[in-house]
C-alpha cells in the first residue's frame, strides 16, 4: 500500500475510517498534512494525525459509523481564527479530527470549507494499492489558500509547488476557489504569485 510520505499507521487509519463510512451517504475529504504527504509533499515531519473534512450536515451520519472510536462528541468550536462542527476519534495510535463547516479568518479574508458545493469535486483520488475504495484528497488550491492564512509558509509553498508541477485542473480550481471565497488583495496577489513561477524566496516577504 503506497503511503507517500503519511506513514503506514496513517494510512491504515484512513482505511479504516474509509471503510467504516462508505455505505453512509457523506462526502468528506482528506486534508492537512496527511493529505499533503500522500501527494508526495516535502513535510518537515510525517503526519502525527488525520484530518477529515465534511459539511456539518453530513457529520452526525460519519460520527455514527465510527462512533466506537469515539474520544468527543461533535461540538462547535471557535479558537482564535478558527471556527468548525469538531470531533475526535482515536484510531490504534493515531488520532482523527473531523471538522465540519471549517471557517478560518485573517486579516482582510474569510475561508469556508464547502465540501458537498466544490471540494469534493474538484479534489483527487487517492487509491491504496491492495484494492480499497479510492479516498479523496482536499484541492491543493485550498491547501495554499489555508496555510497562507494560517501563515504556514512551509506548507504553502509546496502546496503551491505541486500546483506548478501539475498546473491544469488544480489552477482551475484555485481560481474557481478564489473567486468564490472572500479574500484579501494581499492573498490574491500572493497565490498568483505562487502559481505562475518558481518563487524566489525572500523576495516577497522580507527574508
Amino acid at each position: 500500500m503506497p503511503t507517500g510520505g503519511a506513514g503506514e499507521s496513517i494510512v491504515q487509519a484512513l482505511s479504516a475510517f474509509a471503510a467504516m463510512t462508505e455505505a453512509c451517504g457523506a462526502r468528506w475529504v482528506v486534508g492537512g498534512s496527511a493529505g499533503l504527504a500522500l501527494r508526495g509533499a516535502r513535510l518537515a515531519a510525517a503526519p502525527r494525525d488525520l484530518d477529515i473534512y465534511a459539511d456539518a450536515a453530513s457529520i452526525p451520519a460519519l460520527h455514527d459509523r465510527v462512533a466506537g472510536w469515539t474520544v468527543d462528541e461533535p461540538a462547535w468550536d471557535e479558537s482564535g481564527r478558527y471556527r468548525s462542527l469538531l470531533s475526535h476519534y482515536r484510531y490504534g495510535s493515531v488520532t482523527i479530527e473531523l471538522v465540519g463547516d471549517f471557517e478560518i479568518r485573517a486579516p482582510g479574508s474569510i475561508y469556508r470549507t464547502e465540501v458537498d458545493a466544490f471540494l469534493y469535486a474538484h479534489g483527487d483520488d487517492w487509491t491504496p494499492i491492495d484494492g480499497g475504495r479510492p479516498i479523496r484528497l482536499m484541492p491543493l488550491g485550498h491547501e495554499l489558500i489555508f496555510n497562507l492564512l494560517r501563515e504556514r509558509r512551509d506548507r504553502a509553498l509546496e502546496a503551491a509547488r505541486l500546483i506548478r508541477e501539475a498546473r491544469g485542473s488544480h489552477l482551475i480550481a484555485l481560481r474557481q476557489l478564489v473567486a468564490g471565497q472572500s479574500l484579501s488583495d494581499g492573498i490574491k496577489s500572493e497565490l498568483s504569485y505562487l502559481t505562475a513561477a518558481e518563487p524566489k524566496e525572500g523576495a516577497r516577504d522580507g527574508r
